[in-house]
């Protein structure tokens, strides 16, 4: 494995790839009993317009299967509140196949994310995670992340109640 994600910029024709696999975790986490996503809440209709403004990325093996998907914009109003005018890098839909588990791919994906944001002038990074999946909220916190606070989760999503809202400065 390469040290650093080769994240290429995705095309609206890898939204149905992005969406199949958000809903695999999806279900994964359902199975699970983790109140995250739900399968076929986010349709691939939608994933396709993100990605023509070119807001998604993906990360494919040479044998074109996607391995890993990641959403960065630049302003995220819908979960930090429309007076919330900080200008950061936040990541959503961060994914990775479940057969790619332990390789760190994750943590290469949010590496990816914060030079992306610093090579567009943007010094602070943001995510949101489901407010009850303790796992998540560590593995984030390791990465560097500070929980700021905790808010309804927007109403076209169902997987939980309520999400922490978390931040990483990166000049730090």
């Amino acid at each position: 494995m390469p040290e650093s994600a080769p994240m290429i910029v995705a095309s609206p024709d890898d939204a149905e790839d992005i969406a199949h696999l958000r809903n695999r975790l999806a279900q994964w986490m359902v199975d699970n009993g983790i109140g995250q996503w739900v399968p076929g809440e986010y349709p691939s209709a939608v994933v396709a317009e993100e990605a023509a403004r070119g807001e998604w990325f993906v990360w494919r093996d040479d044998s074109g299967a996607l391995l890993a998907a990641v959403r960065v914009i630049w302003r995220d109003p819908e979960f930090w509140g429309a007076d919330d005018d900080t200008e950061a890098g936040y990541i959503h839909g961060l994914m990775v196949a479940p057969e790619q588990r332990g390789r760190d791919l994750g943590g290469r994906i949010i590496q990816f994310c914060a030079d992306y944001t610093l090579a567009n002038g943007i010094t602070v990074q943001r995510l949101d995670t489901a407010a009850d999946n303790q796992v998540l909220r560590k593995y984030y916190a390791a990465q560097g992340f500070t929980e700021l606070r905790e808010t309804p989760l927007p109403p076209q999503f169902h997987g939980t109640t309520h999400v922490v809202l978390m931040e990483k400065s990166l000049t730090d």
